[in-house]
């Protein structure tokens, strides 16, 4: 099973009025990520608040992630929403 990396991006670390980390600036993603286009890999380093796409490496799977507050977890997918391209651990 891939594992997930998180990476820290060249951003401020924050968090929500409610006390809540905020991850924008930060991934989850497989090891040798190569986004399948230019929205997709934005929206790998997004809030929760927004859209955001994280590797989970547990269930091997593409998520969308719901924000923490609302309940958390995610939403599994299979192909890019933006380009169609199927998802997979080594080229999304």
């Amino acid at each position: 099973m891939p594992e997930a990396s998180v990476t820290p991006l060249p951003f401020a670390r924050r968090t929500h009025l409610d006390g809540t980390p905020c991850l924008e600036g930060t991934r989850r993603v497989p090891a040798g990520f190569t986004p399948c286009c230019e929205t997709f890999a934005a929206h790998t380093a997004t809030c929760e608040h927004d859209l955001r796409y994280e590797w989970w490496a547990n269930a091997s799977e593409w998520v969308i992630r719901l924000p923490t507050p609302g309940g958390g977890g995610g939403v599994s997918i299979s192909h890019c929403p933006h380009c169609g391209a199927a998802l997979s651990s080594a080229h999304p």
